[in-house]
């Protein structure tokens, strides 16, 4: 089973990252590829939740929220029909929150994958790492703005106190 990961340290309390990461009608804060979140479950906080994601280009992809540890770890699972199976499957992508002393935190983000046949192993184990690893590091960065915003705001106001 395929599996990559990509590290960020972001200036930020784990409890605001978890606060964004968890509050799935945001997503679009983290996850430039999601235009849309539409919840598929009468839930809309926590495990089980069940929500649909849509992409910039018109595409959907249903997703469940299957591990939920305030405020350290989050893991979504794409739903599939019964025997819907490809080369390689996602099997989940998961966030991992670490502490890193005061305001900053260390965040994981890691990729599963199945492959079925001997082609797509191959595949999974030459190509689908980069690839996926490329998507990682893409969400990590929009995950960093979102706070890197707020710094911003912050010095800015901070400036502003100090000519008044």
């Amino acid at each position: 089973m395929p599996s990559t990961s990509a590290s960020r340290l972001i200036m930020a309390p784990r409890e605001q990252i978890w606060s964004l990461l968890s509050d799935v009608a945001s997503a679009g804060r983290w996850n430039s590829a999601w235009s849309n979140i539409e919840f598929v479950s009468k839930q809309t906080h926590g495990p089980e939740t069940q929500f649909r994601a849509r992409t910039g280009e018109g595409e959907t992809f249903e997703f469940v929220i299957t591990a939920w540890v305030v405020p350290e770890y989050i893991e979504f699972t794409p739903v599939r029909a019964d025997g819907e199976r490809y080369g390689i499957t996602l099997e989940s992508q998961a966030f991992r929150l670490h502490p890193e002393g005061e305001g900053a935190t260390r965040v994981d983000l890691m990729a599963r994958a199945s492959t079925h046949g001997i082609k797509a192993w191959l595949l999974g184990l030459l190509f689908w790492r980069g690839y996926q690893k490329q998507g990682l590091n893409a969400a990590l960065e929009k995950l960093e703005s979102a706070f890197a915003s707020e710094e911003t705001d912050d010095a800015h106001e901070d400036a502003t106190r100090a000519t008044d």
